[in-house]
This record gives structure tokens, sequence and C-alpha cells, in this order.
């Protein structure tokens, strides 16, 4: 059931942005007069997140990775947008993510998991070993990579996992470029998606050299186009932009291609390496 939207977004970001800066008692000061209106409100989830934001010896009150949907079949793991998104640009004016926020545990995982990043928590890394071996793991639905700590600490995981065929889409390429530019080697297992909206977009030396790194997939990109348009309008549209080898996402991970009979999903494979997946933004 939906819960009331008591939470107007510009509350959240300031939450968001609290979170980021540490300012821990400052979010307990804000979230600890919500309301409890009974199940999934805000005051209920407020209340389950506490504790732990006092003490992190205590265990993460929300599932630290998920496991998706007929949308998104696979684990995954989100941190909140926008403060954890060093090159935002565009997209923070479209910013799907943001949706979330009128669910009150999405938005109190966000937090939970903006933590327990920054903190490289033993709490994370116990449950990243955790996950089934052999499985998808897209990493950062929301939000993305903050810092060049963050990217080694997720890179150091992912190496040590090598039965996990981890995927994503980022928009911080300086991290990336500066991490490849130090002779720093890759997991193998990890494929990048470059997100379309950031501040690099017209930048194109950086795009060159981000297409040249072994983990990239390729472009990911969102079109701002009429509502419901079809499969060959976004095609048209992309073309227009200079597009050329392009495949149309059909919005549902782990249904866009065949492979050998079973579904693959193109993001987070090489399959499609150097076509541009084109989205309709939402």
């Amino acid at each position: 059931m939906k819960s009331p939207p008591i939470v107007p977004r510009n509350l959240a970001l300031k939450l968001a942005k609290l979170t980021a800066a540490k300012k821990y008692q400052d979010v307990v000061n804000i979230i600890s007069t919500f309301p409890d209106n009974g199940r999934s409100s805000w005051g209920e989830a407020a209340k389950k997140f506490i504790p732990f934001l006092l003490d992190r010896s205590i265990a993460a009150p929300y599932r630290i990775f998920t496991k998706g949907n007929s949308k998104l079949p696979f684990y995954s793991f989100s941190n909140l947008p926008i403060v954890n998104c060093p090159g935002k640009g565009e997209c923070v004016k479209w910013c799907y993510s943001l949706k979330a926020w009128q669910y009150p545990f999405a938005f109190f995982r966000q937090l939970q998991n903006t933590i327990l990043v920054n903190e490289q928590s033993p709490q994370l890394v116990d449950a990243f070993n955790k996950l089934p071996r052999n499985t998808d793991v897209r990493l950062y639905v929301d939000g993305d990579f903050n810092s060049a700590a963050t990217l080694e600490f997720w890179f150091k995981l992912i190496s040590d996992r090598s039965d996990l065929k981890v995927y994503g889409y980022s928009k911080s390429w300086e991290l990336f470029l500066d991490y490849f530019n130090a002779g720093k080697l890759f997991p193998s297992n990890y494929v990048l998606n470059l997100s379309s909206g950031s501040k690099y977009d017209n930048f194109g030396p950086t795009r060159a050299a981000m297409q040249q790194l072994p983990i990239t997939r390729g472009e990911f990109v969102a079109i701002n186009a009429p509502r419901n348009s079809s499969t060959q309008s976004l095609k048209q549209i992309a073309q227009t932009f200079g597009m050329k080898k392009i495949f149309v996402c059909p919005g549902q991970c782990g249904s866009c291609i065949k492979k050998q009979g079973k579904n693959v999903h193109a993001c987070g494979s090489k399959l499609l390496k150097g076509t541009t997946v084109v989205i309709q933004t939402h």
C-alpha cells in the first residue's frame, strides 16, 4: 500500500544532503518528528532507522541488496541519487530515482546504503560476499560512485567475487579515468554503461576516453520523446543526434536479446559492445 506523501521532495533532499555530510544527529532531529501512522508510514520507517543511525554496530535495518522483480530480475544495490553523483548534469532535472522517494522504506534504504558505502562497512562487505554464486548484480540502480575510495572499494569486492556478473551505469567518468590512468586493473567481471545526462555530455575527449576503457560496453542514453513513443520513433530521434548503432531498451532487464535460447540483458554483457542503448526518459 502506498504511504501518504507527508515528506515533500525538498525535505527529502535536505535529509539526503545531511546524510552525505555525516550530520546524523541533524537527521535524527528531523525524522524523529515524523508521525507513526502504522505500517509503511514514514514514522514507522524512521523509527526503524534511527537506532542504526546512532550506532553502526547495530545491524542495518533494511536489506542492503535487493532481489528484483520482473522488470529487474537481478540483485541490485542503490544509494542516494544526486548527493552521490559527482558527474550529474542535466539528469538532475528528470532523475527517475527521485520517484522512489515517495516510498519511505526505499528512501531510508538509500540513506542506510550511503552510510554503509562511505564507511566501507563490514556489514556491506558481508552482504556482498553472501550473494549467491554465479548471479547477476546491478550496482547502483540509484546513485553512483561518489569518490575514488568508493570506486576502489567496490572493484576490490567485485574482483574477489569473480563468479558474479556485475554491471551498472555511471556518470562518474573522471573517477574511472583517474583509476585507469593510475595503472590499476578493472575487474574482468564488471561491465560499464556510460550514462547520459552527465556534466561531460559535451566533452568529446572525455567521452572518447571512456569508450576506450576495457570495461565499457557502450552508452546508455535517455531520450526526451513523446510519451509511449514507438521503438521506431525512438530510433529515428536517436539518429538525429548522430547515433548509429542503436538498440531500444524494452524496459525489462533480462528480456532484451536471446543467446543459446536464454534471455540475456544487453547492458550487463558485451554482446552489444559499441551499440548505444536508448530509452525514453521516465
